[in-house]
């Protein structure tokens, strides 16, 4: 159970995400939402929910001192030997590009869109997965209040991010603007007041929000023939600091365009 549980935990949290960046990309191309959007974003999430629940419920013991092929040797060996694949895909992008640029440059646009999310969530993948599958003691000691905090956005113990949580509330709120007709004002033109949009910033985090169930997942089974890990918590600081980054500011903008939206609309 315990194995179907974060194959279960990889579908849903891509479904959230790739139906969330649709939701996203096309805000100002709809009047009012497809159903299937919503039901879509639902079932991912109801996926990441009843997987976290398998997980908890789940009996399974695995079994030691059992030899099993390990994928994660054939991480590290691209990793260390620095394998051209990369290469060929990036060329495979650029090409893609330069054909879809004598097509419409609206396509270019969502190509790179596209290109940008599968590089993020490929390069976590990596970032997640390679290394020893018990890796050495971080010697972190957290104590007392700081320690609790700790515990509780620990990602190798629930799937609950921060960044799932704050993705999950800008979607509802693109979901809920077009059903209750509130527009909200995206500042993607013109002279905007912040640096990036709450569209391309909340697009940027749903790719940290996928590396942050990477940590889950591993953690509690196996996953495409890559075995558990015993992973220390230096991941989940590194994390935490992309968090910082990339989560507080998207909180903020999206605070601010739901209360302006919500101000000019009543």
């Amino acid at each position: 159970m315990r194995n179907s549980s974060s194959y279960l935990m990889f579908v849903g949290i891509f479904m959230v995400a790739l139906s969330g960046n649709w939701v996203l990309n096309n805000y100002d191309r709809v009047s009012v939402y497809p159903k299937t959007s919503y039901i879509i974003f639902g079932i991912g999430l109801g996926m990441v929910v009843l997987a976290y629940v398998m997980n908890k419920l789940s009996t399974y013991k695995e079994v030691q001192n059992v030899e099993k092929r390990d994928n994660r040797e054939f991480i590290n060996l691209w990793e260390q030997q620095r394998m051209p694949v990369d290469k060929v895909l990036v060329g495979v992008a650029i090409l893609a590009l330069v054909f879809a640029a004598f097509y419409s440059w609206s396509l270019v646009f969502r190509l790179v869109e596209l290109f940008l999310f599968i590089g993020i969530v490929f390069i976590g993948f990596l970032f997640v997965m390679k290394g020893d599958r018990v890796e050495e003691p971080d010697d972190l000691d957290f104590k007392g209040k700081v320690k609790k905090f700790h515990d509780r956005i620990d990602y190798r113990r629930h799937p609950f991010t921060i960044s799932l949580i704050i993705y999950v509330l800008v979607i509802g709120s693109f979901l809920l603007s077009k059903q209750w007709d509130i527009p909200l004002y995206m500042e993607v033109s013109g002279n905007p007041r912040y640096v990036t949009s709450l569209p391309d910033i909340t697009f940027i985090m749903s790719g940290l929000m996928v590396i942050s169930a990477y940590i889950y997942i591993i953690n509690n089974g196996d996953l495409f023939g890559i075995r558990k890990a015993q992973q220390n918590g230096l991941k989940v600081l590194q994390l935490h600091f992309a968090e910082i980054i990339i989560c507080g500011p998207t909180f903020f903008i999206w605070i601010v365009v739901v209360i302006e939206a919500l101000i000019v609309h009543f």
